[in-house]
């Protein structure tokens, strides 16, 4: 029996697939120098014993999980810290990244026009192309959240089955992510709710699954708070990050930072500059941020309250950043530190512009239809710094 063959809107996102791993190849072989953040990271990678990695505080007020740290020197000095040794461990995990988000498009998109805009944003995204190639540990919070996605999509499935054993061992595995990235300390907190849950709800007896999971993120959390977060410069945290807490000095200033931070998590993964840009970005992607409720509220009871799909995962997570926020532990909405939310900013956006095809379908159209030139002209712009200039993390397109 003959295949059919491939539709066009299947080799236009293999085409873009393709664009995308040239875009980032593109922008690391250029071996740019080393830009500040990278300069003060590259000094306690430099002068640091191994040793001294996991005792003292990093030079020049930065902050980077030291496992992570401890790889990438371990590599770069083999090749006496040639920019590409440092850069090298960023791509890598960009492009599994990458992979693992495809992977979860085939999961949430059910049509590949989803999926075809779904790759078109990544190609669009000057964050998702400029942390490929830095110095910096942005990347790997993308692989880590895809990780724990994909875990979370699967684990009721995985709990119920026979292999237990598997099921045992990822679940002492999947914590330890949180020794190379911050953001996965925090979704490893979801996997254990749901272990709750079940436990609670379906078989009294997984409850040792409550306690293998517990005791090894109760193991990750004591390495990484002796060895890493003890370890980190407050005037970092405060001063460096302090406009993207949750201000609680006033009701005024308790909206104001918190729409501000809100603006910032869903309209800053694309373009900034020129200013224009953000508009248009900002005008699409309230979509998403509206379809983040929609979602959650009509499903999270449907799903018998667990976090196993992202129309109800991308509301807990907000939640998750929002109140790390207010406590003031990890910054609410610094685009790059939350870079791990962009993928399902994406998704939220895709599907919010979605539910007007129910509603009104000439609208829908025009809609998505400005969505889709809009992400090729970002593309096309994007694609033009990174060929013919140094690309950087707010270049302006033109």
């Amino acid at each position: 029996m003959n295949k059919s063959k491939p539709s066009i809107l299947h080799l236009a996102t293999l085409f873009l697939i393709g664009l995308y791993f040239f875009l980032c190849l593109t922008h690391f072989s250029f071996q740019r120098p080393l830009w500040n953040d990278e300069s003060c990271v590259f000094l306690s990678i430099q002068q640091f014993s191994q040793k001294e990695i996991f005792t003292r505080t990093m030079l020049a007020d930065q902050v980077f999980p030291r496992t992570y740290l401890f790889f990438i020197q371990s590599f770069s000095t083999i090749f006496n810290f040639h920019p590409l040794s440092l850069r090298l461990p960023s791509l890598i995990c960009m492009f599994i990244a990458f992979f693992l988000w495809l992977k979860i498009a085939k999961i949430v998109f059910k049509s590949e026009l989803e999926r075809f805009i779904f790759v078109l944003c990544w190609c669009a995204s000057i964050p998702l192309v400029y942390y490929s190639a830095e110095l910096k540990q942005y990347s790997m919070d993308l692989m880590a959240g895809a990780l724990f996605l994909l875990f979370l999509f699967k684990q009721q499935q995985w709990q119920a089955s026979e292999d237990k054993k598997k099921f045992g061992l990822t679940l002492m595995a999947l914590p330890f992510l949180g020794l190379f990235s911050y953001p996965a300390l925090m979704l490893s907190f979801l996997p254990l709710y749901n272990l709750c849950l079940y436990a609670k709800n379906e078989n009294k007896k997984h409850f040792k699954y409550v306690l293998l999971y517990g005791t090894s993120m109760a193991i990750v959390i004591l390495i990484s708070y002796f060895f890493d977060m003890r370890l980190r410069p407050i005037k970092t945290v405060t001063d460096g990050f302090g406009d993207y807490f949750i201000s609680f000095a006033s009701f005024g200033e308790f909206f104001k930072t918190l729409g501000e931070g809100v603006n910032n998590l869903f309209s800053r993964y694309l373009a900034e500059h020129p200013k224009v840009l953000k508009k248009f970005v900002r005008s699409f992607m309230t979509f998403g941020l509206f379809y983040m409720f929609y979602a959650f509220f009509k499903n999270f009871k449907k799903q018998r309250y667990y976090l196993n799909t992202l129309n109800v995962l991308a509301f807990a997570i907000f939640l998750e950043l929002f109140m790390l926020g207010a406590l003031k532990k990890y910054p609410f909405t610094v685009p790059r530190t939350s870079l791990f939310f962009s993928p399902i900013v994406f998704f939220l956006t895709i599907k919010g512009i979605g539910v007007l095809k129910d509603i009104n379908k000439p609208i829908y159209y025009i809609i998505n239809t400005s969505f889709i030139i809009f992400l090729i002209a970002l593309t096309v712009g994007l694609t033009n710094v990174v060929l013919f200039q140094y690309l950087g993390g707010q270049s302006a397109l033109w």
